[in-house]
């Protein structure tokens, strides 16, 4: 069969592909919920399956037959349960210790619906929807139960009449809508992810109760409640909120769920950001990272230009001004002033503290990112993603227990994996089956190849099934191969990374159709696909040094897109699994300073024979012998990412 002639288009940065025609006629709602009308949409875990020969799936695995199988459903609901007054299962005596029993209340419940529904969906396993499915029907029986109009809690009602001025009681819960978000959120993804007929009605049942509430309250009443610029750790914290009402508006097309969703959108925070002011030092980060997320995902359902701009300023202040090496933010959860990476910090005026990084934070940056990416697909908005999901998020899990992090330190200190049911484990585990997502987009004919994570997509709408293999994390070639065809062309768009060390290689069926492209662009095949078509990258990788923003004498050390950590070992160190704070005040270990003139750092680190992506440093004075490999492999010792590098002799 003759074959059409090959397109080759190389699409310059934030370039013309938002013009490309929408055809979401045969796009299933679920789909559009996520995204913008007629624009650009992920792909998500119903569609993208993981294949061995990655660390993403091998961390995938982990809390797969692990971590997120260990959780108990009952002990979930044993709050939800007490609440309602429904008799808990025979052995159940309570729920998990911590923050979920505290003053988050039940927040671990909403994120295991949101990871269960996931991880069922991105790796096959039926285990995951059935329990999903149980606990969606036993908290459908406490909703009936609590006949309060929908209302659906591990905590009284009366958290809502403290937080609206009111007396009441509310069992020690202090930030209400933040443990609502979650469930709500977990309601959405078993909806979406698991066809689940109850979750919805239970959430639009959620929905309608609180926007009853607020919409009983003056304006003045809204704007002191919902306003948290008022100290570092705000007492009514409301997680994303606008995002999942914004989702449900989506879904159902109900507008009185976008309404609800934009009262949470405030202006305070939503004005100056349009103006691309930074008013962000001394903010609690996660707090408005999450507010963020709902006013980019209201922006791309509305078209509201202040929103719009808004959180395009948001996202770019803070990868550019307040993030570390890694793509994580915040010391002691606060941001601190414009331009503050190494240097004394808002948390105690101390230098890169145990502190650095919480992992929410970058958990919902990435949330963020995608809103951004599905309303203009530039190459940027990947760039940031690529780096905060590999040289963070990845990093958090302990690849022998599958326990995860609350901060990440990054100069001298150790991680302290979680026993507790903090915040950071409930994103951390959502973390491991939303690997699937962000690999991938689409809109009309066309599909950005955004990550390069060995996979197969399932590209209903095209028809094609696309096997991704080569893993770029170790310097691989990558090749796509074409397993099922569709019936017209479609445009295949490969990002080309930033870090690209020299001219990428583009072939297809064995024959060079790009040698180039510049970095932070996507270069695009446009064909009628045939099964068996092989596609290869050769994206080059190297080792370089990147400079701190605020101390150009400070670097840390890449090879491509990942991040290499420099091992200084064991010694006073603690059992590294325990509690938040076990070891927060533990002083770090010094850092020895690399002292070389090259700024090459392929002079002076010589690759391990037998052994993948790690060096051993030589002639740099106080650093010689320092092993370096990757900070998601590095574990269960102290390390640094952050290096004084001057350049006289050794």
């Amino acid at each position: 069969m003759q074959l059409n002639p090959i397109k080759l288009i190389l699409l310059t940065l934030g370039g013309s592909l938002a013009a490309v025609p929408a055809q979401t006629g045969s796009l299933p709602l679920a789909a559009v919920a996520s995204g913008v009308p007629n624009g650009v949409q992920a792909m998500d875990a119903t569609r993208v399956r993981l294949l061995p020969g990655s660390a993403f799936y091998e961390r995938q695995e982990l809390h797969r037959k692990g971590y997120l199988a260990s959780f108990n459903c009952d002990k979930l609901l044993f709050h939800y349960r007490t609440l309602a007054g429904l008799p808990q299962p025979a052995g159940v005596s309570g729920g998990y210790n911590g923050w979920d029993s505290g003053f988050i209340r039940g927040h671990m419940a909403g994120h295991y619906l949101s990871a269960a529904s996931r991880m069922a969906a991105a790796t096959g396993d039926a285990s995951f929807k059935q329990k999903a499915d149980y606990m969606v029907a036993e908290l459908a029986k406490c909703q009936t139960a609590l006949n309060q109009g929908g209302y659906l809690a591990a905590f009284p009602s009366g958290a809502f009449d403290i937080l609206e001025g009111k007396p009441g009681n509310g069992g020690g819960v202090v930030v209400p809508y933040y443990t609502v978000h979650k469930i709500m959120a977990g309601l959405v993804d078993a909806h979406h992810y698991l066809g689940n007929p109850q979750a919805l009605p239970i959430a639009v049942k959620m929905a309608d109760y609180f926007a009853k509430r607020l919409a009983a309250l003056s304006g003045e009443q809204l704007e002191r409640i919902f306003r948290t610029d008022g100290g570092r750790n705000p007492q009514n914290e409301f997680g994303a909120m606008s995002n999942v009402l914004a989702e449900l508006y989506a879904v159902t097309g109900d507008r009185r769920h976008l309404d609800a969703a934009r009262l949470f959108n405030r202006s305070w925070f939503v004005g100056p950001l349009a103006k691309g002011e930074d008013q962000l030092a001394g903010l609690h980060g996660n707090t408005h990272i999450a507010q963020a997320i709902g006013i980019a995902h209201c922006a791309n359902l509305s078209g509201d230009a202040d929103e719009t701009q808004a959180s395009e300023n948001f996202w770019k202040i803070l990868t550019r001004e307040h993030s570390f090496v890694i793509g994580g933010n915040s010391f002691r959860e606060w941001f601190d002033k414009p331009g503050v990476e190494t240097g004394p910090c808002i948390d105690g005026n101390k230098t890169l503290p145990a502190t650095t990084a919480e992992s929410c934070n970058t958990h919902n940056m990435l949330k963020l990112t995608t809103h951004l990416f599905e309303r203009k697909p530039d190459a940027a908005y990947v760039d940031y993603f690529e780096r905060a999901l590999y040289n963070h998020l990845l990093a958090t899990v302990a690849p022998d227990n599958g326990a995860v992090t609350y901060f990440m330190p990054l100069s001298g200190n150790f991680r302290t994996y979680l026993t507790g049911t903090f915040c950071c484990v409930g994103s951390g585990i959502e973390n491991t089956p939303r690997y699937n997502e962000g690999i991938y987009f689409q809109q009309g004919d066309s599909l950005w190849v955004n990550l390069y994570i060995p996979s197969e997509l399932d590209w209903r709408e095209a028809g094609l099934v696309v096997r991704q293999e080569g893993d770029i994390m170790r310097g691989e070639p990558l090749r796509f191969a074409v397993i099922k065809a569709g019936k017209h062309p479609s445009n295949l768009n490969f990002r080309i990374p930033r870090w690209i060390s020299k001219p990428v290689v583009v072939t297809l069926n064995g024959k060079v159709m790009e040698r180039g492209g510049k970095p932070s662009t996507y270069v695009s095949l446009k064909r009628k696909w045939q099964a068996g078509d092989v596609i290869t990258l050769t994206l080059p990788a190297a080792l370089r040094l990147e400079q701190a923003k605020d101390a150009p004498s400070k670097v840390s050390v890449f090879f491509g897109p990942v991040l290499l950590a420099g091992e200084l070992g064991r010694e006073n160190m603690p059992n590294d699994l325990a509690d938040k704070p076990a070891y927060l005040n533990m002083p770090p270990v010094a850092v020895p300073q690399i002292k070389s003139a090259s700024e090459n750092p392929a002079d002076w680190l010589e690759p391990l024979t037998g052994a993948s992506l790690v060096f051993k440093a030589h002639g740099v004075g106080p650093a010689d012998g320092i092993i370096f490999r990757p900070l998601y492999d590095l574990h269960h010792q102290r390390y640094s990412v952050y290096w004084n590098r001057s350049t006289g002799n050794p």
